[in-house]
């Protein structure tokens, strides 16, 4: 969009994100987590160089990950955010079950028992949005938590967009605090932006 957007602007975006995704079976949802999974099984296979994943713990309407690092426990190494202050601090989790429930009612790493990560370290950030474009637009949840952390990656590391296919707009709402995704996954592919 030409005009630099407003708050509401972009609150409209989710609130019609939001409703679609509440309008949809839980099941089915379900259906769709399992395969967006499958396929990021077969693209993290694929990708070599790939050591630390961060992740996270799924919300309410969001696509669930869980198995996705079930799947690939011993061959990579996750890291989950955990809200702290105004940003995020990835800490490494050897399984999800070890997550409790922290800021937002979000399972989160316990500091005292999961180790920080250097988000210079992560090789691939798979970041949950509201919505997403496949030109890399990312739209979150309007706390700016992932913007404010995924410059903190190193020049090669993947930010993957995740979600399902009817979060996907032709365009959306952006800022120039914005950060774009180089990946976007859902149930029907993972595609590279031009940010890549």
């Amino acid at each position: 969009m030409a005009n630099k957007p407003s708050t509401l602007e972009k609150q409209e975006f989710r609130t019609k994100i939001w409703r679609s995704l509440a309008s949809t079976d839980r099941n089915l949802r379900g259906n769709w987590s399992s395969l967006l999974c499958d396929k990021l099984t077969t693209w993290i296979s694929l990708n070599e160089g790939i050591g630390i994943i961060a992740t996270y713990a799924a919300v309410e309407t969001e696509a669930d990950l869980s198995t996705l690092h079930l799947s690939l426990l011993g061959q990579h190494r996750f890291a989950y955010p955990l809200v702290s202050g105004s940003s995020l601090t990835f800490h490494m989790v050897q399984h999800p079950s070890e997550l409790r429930y922290g800021t937002f009612n979000i399972p989160e790493p316990v500091p005292e028992i999961h180790p920080p990560v250097s988000p210079q370290k992560i090789d691939l950030c798979l970041c949950p949005g509201v919505g997403f474009t496949l030109g890399g637009a990312r739209l979150g949840r309007g706390k700016a938590y992932y913007d404010t952390t995924l410059p903190l990656l190193n020049g090669k590391a993947f930010r993957m967009g995740v979600a399902f296919d009817l979060q996907l707009r032709d365009e959306l709402p952006v800022e120039d605090h914005d950060i774009s995704m180089t990946h976007i996954a859902t149930p029907s592919g993972i595609r590279p932006t031009p940010e890549y």
